[in-house]
């Protein structure tokens, strides 16, 4: 593969942006990124901004010191004193997680984006619901919004869901609406489910990104309860109101 690449100097919203437009035009797999060549195209791009004059944040300098250190550890001879070849980290693989985390919470955010572009117009009134269904806090012990997403990325890890064809970048949707209707399901069958369970049934990466979508609407909506243990642990599920029966 040529190290010429003709970029058009679209708007990128950072340094992992840049590194994912270039790993998608050229349909390189994520998981082996070819570190020099992306590296020499990286820099280039920035030479090119600088020729036009055109401001660069610091991220984007910051990006391309950790590109040239990986790059530079890549040319290291290998260490011929370890027995287990496995032991030998791939410097890549934090530029690799980062990506993937990247790219997961891009396509969410568009998500949301796109549905808050959707929904009407509505005027605000005095509120009319009674205190009992008010939206409340998560109690002491409950799931946060933070544990949520730290949660979604353990399950991506453990799947290691890995197609040649760049599918964690460029993504096929899958409806919400199908999965909150899985999840609706299993919880008539079961009291309560499993997060990394229902992610085992999954076949590919869009299913479990819509799972999880549809794990936040059904919240939302105070259809289901979800619990955890701790901290970067599984996800219980249950429905709201299910202990009352």
């Amino acid at each position: 593969m040529s190290d010429n690449l003709t970029l058009e100097l679209p708007n990128f919203e950072g340094p992992l942006d840049l590194l994912l437009h270039l790993i998608k035009v050229q349909k390189i797999d994520i998981y082996d990124i070819p570190i020099a060549q992306i590296t020499s195209q990286y820099l280039a791009y920035l030479h090119q901004m600088q020729k036009l004059n055109l401001k660069i944040a610091g991220e984007y300098f910051v990006m391309s010191s950790m590109l040239l250190r990986i790059k530079s550890q890549s040319l290291l001879p290998q260490n011929d004193f370890t027995e287990n070849d496995d032991e030998q980290e791939d410097p890549r693989d934090e530029l690799v997680q980062q990506l993937i985390t990247y790219s997961v919470f891009k396509k969410v955010s568009a998500y949301f984006k796109k549905r808050n572009e959707e929904v009407p117009i509505t005027a605000a009134k005095e509120e009319s619901v009674p205190e009992s269904k008010k939206i409340q806090p998560l109690p002491k012990g409950q799931i946060t919004s933070t544990e949520l997403a730290n949660t979604f990325v353990i399950v991506l890890q453990r799947m290691k869901i890995r197609q040649p064809d760049i599918v964690s970048v460029e993504v096929k949707e899958t409806s919400v609406k199908e999965m909150s209707d899985f999840l609706q399901k299993e919880l008539l069958r079961h009291k309560q489910i499993s997060f990394f369970t229902c992610c085992q049934k999954m076949q590919n990466l869009s299913d479990v990104i819509g799972l999880f979508l549809a794990l936040l609407e059904l919240c939302k909506n105070q259809e289901i309860r979800v619990k955890q243990k701790r901290i970067f642990g599984d996800l219980n599920l249950e429905r709201v109101g299910s202990n009352d029966k």
